[in-house]
């Protein structure tokens, strides 16, 4: 599938791009695979997030989310203030990290980006009443060169994961199909299917996206500096 371009933000040099879907559909398999030297060796060594860039923040491992749905909402109130403060992140973000790399050649990916909180409010612990608020914040935040959806159907990501019900899944599923159909820049990816392929096809968007974008057609130098 080719993807939707980005003509306001059409990469340069360097891209970044975001990945979202539901928890099982392989998004972190298929982003280490290309980060490890998969095909065609887009993205190794790329530069990678989660959600936000978290500027100034020391760098942290993650701990895989068992229960996405486990803890209560906050007051609106806190709500309202995290989410102007992931606005600033993101545009610190873009600001100090992605643009000057993009600048320098590199790719940023992201696993899952600020508009996948409009999807699953309750993963971010987010009340109704915030939400659209939050939808206007959504539209102020930078936006990637490529949002790239891994969809599968429900009952696949069941088999994967079982951490929200087989009909949150599907709302989900529904609900991220309806965003990306009015975002820019997108590139909905048939996630049934392996890994192996899943990211093969990831790849070859990523090559065809960049050889566009570059007049001379050069490989990317990928290596992330130290921030």
């Amino acid at each position: 599938m080719t993807p939707r371009a980005n003509n306001s933000s059409r990469p340069t040099r360097g891209l970044w791009i975001a990945f979202f879907g539901p928890d099982g559909v392989g998004k972190s398999a298929v982003i280490e695979r290309l980060q490890s030297g998969g095909p065609e060796e887009i993205v190794a060594g790329s530069m990678r997030f989660h959600f936000r860039p978290r500027v100034g923040l020391p760098t942290r491992a993650r701990s895989p989310v068992t229960e996405p749905h486990d803890q209560t909402p906050r007051g609106w109130l806190t709500s309202t203030t995290k989410l102007l403060y992931w606005l600033l992140d993101c545009w610190l973000g873009y600001v100090f990290i992605v643009r000057p790399a993009k600048r320098r050649s590199q790719i940023v990916i992201f696993d899952r980006y600020f508009p996948d909180l409009l999807v699953d409010r309750v993963r971010y612990r987010l009340p109704q009443v915030v939400m659209k608020f939050a939808v206007a914040l959504v539209g102020l935040a930078p936006q990637p060169d490529l949002c790239i959806l891994l969809d599968a159907p429900a009952g696949r990501i069941q088999q994967r994961k079982q951490e929200v019900s087989l009909a949150e899944s599907e709302r989900q599923r529904t609900s991220y199909l309806q965003m990306f159909a009015q975002f820019p820049g997108t590139l909905v990816v048939d996630a049934d299917r392996s890994i192996d392929e899943v990211t093969q096809t990831v790849a070859t968007a990523l090559s065809q996206m960049l050889l566009s974008s570059s007049s001379d057609s050069r490989r990317l130098s990928l290596c992330p500096p130290s921030i």
